[in-house]
């Protein structure tokens, strides 16, 4: 099996990450897939620090 390491940048991101995960009831692969998914299908990510809604 491969794994994958993922190092969060603070723990407002991890919560603000687990707390996505929890409400769609993933498990962090489950997240990573439909979050590939998304973006396959044409979907659109904010740039930098828009992704977790940070002030910059």
């Amino acid at each position: 099996m491969t794994s994958t390491r993922i190092v969060i940048k603070d723990d407002r991101q991890f919560e603000q990450l687990e707390a996505v995960r929890e409400r769609h009831g993933v498990n962090w692969r489950g997240m990573l897939i439909k979050g590939a998914e998304q973006l396959e299908a044409g979907g659109v990510l904010p740039s930098g620090d828009e992704c977790l809604g940070e002030d910059g």
